[in-house]
């Protein structure tokens, strides 16, 4: 059973307000890319034709605030790494660690 897709929706309120969910629930099939030692800063999660990019403010130059964002982004990417295995061993369906995409 396929389970894995990804969406966007877009949400026009009367007074004109937008909204916009991009919506990711990947499987192998994902990329992640993050620039390593280059000139810039970034990375991209490419899945199902969602393409989302994640830059600082000015990808050659990261201001204080950037790197406060970037350490926050990864602080939650890690919680939300270990409430998927958590929620994967409470559910019995606990598997030796595959290596990561």
């Amino acid at each position: 059973m396929e389970t894995s897709y990804s969406f966007t929706t877009v949400r026009v309120d009367p007074d004109g307000t937008s909204h916009i969910s991009v919506h990711l629930i990947p499987d192998r099939q994902m990329s992640v890319y993050c620039s390593d030692g280059g000139h810039r800063a970034q990375i991209a999660f490419i899945h199902a034709g969602a393409n989302v990019t994640i830059t600082p403010t000015n990808p050659e130059s990261p201001t204080a605030e950037d790197l406060v964002t970037a350490r926050r982004l990864a602080e939650l990417f890690g919680r939300y790494a270990a409430e998927v295995e958590r929620l994967h061993t409470l559910n019995g369906t606990s598997t030796p660690r595959e290596s990561a995409a």
